[in-house]
């Protein structure tokens, strides 16, 4: 069946609410235009303001009702098969360090070689504190 066979489709739906929210300012903007300069010029608005309203009227227009189809006969499902499982374990777990209850774990310290200025120039010349004279 083709999708212009059928029931027809309605002209128009419901109104959004949200379309409110373009709907009411400029109905608003309307008013004070039609009021305060120009009532042709608010009436201008004001249609505007329909012309929006009826085109998402129009967009919401529910689809085709088209006709019920049989339902088809139930039929049993398959079971679902069983969830994964995790692997097994291959091999003992890994040896922990031996801690005696109660402490933390320290980890081992290592020396940090500092950055050495180079042998050309000078080290830099430390600021003086702030309780130092000036000279």
């Amino acid at each position: 069946m083709s999708p212009r066979e059928g029931p027809p489709r309605p002209k128009f739906g419901r109104i959004d609410p949200y379309c409110l929210m373009a709907v009411l300012p400029v109905l608003l903007v309307a008013g004070i235009i039609g009021s305060l300069v120009n009532v042709a010029l608010g009436l201008g608005c004001a249609v505007f303001a329909g012309l929006i309203v009826l085109f998402d009227s129009w967009a919401n227009r529910p689809s085709r009702a088209r006709e019920p189809e049989p339902e088809p006969e139930r039929q049993e499902r398959a079971p679902r098969p069983a969830a994964a499982r995790p692997p097994a374990r291959r091999g003992p777990p890994p040896p922990r360090p031996q801690v005696p209850r109660g402490q933390a774990p320290q980890p081992q310290r290592t020396q940090v070689q500092r950055a050495q200025p180079p042998r050309g120039q000078p080290p830099r010349a430390r600021q003086a504190p702030r309780e130092a004279p000036y000279r």
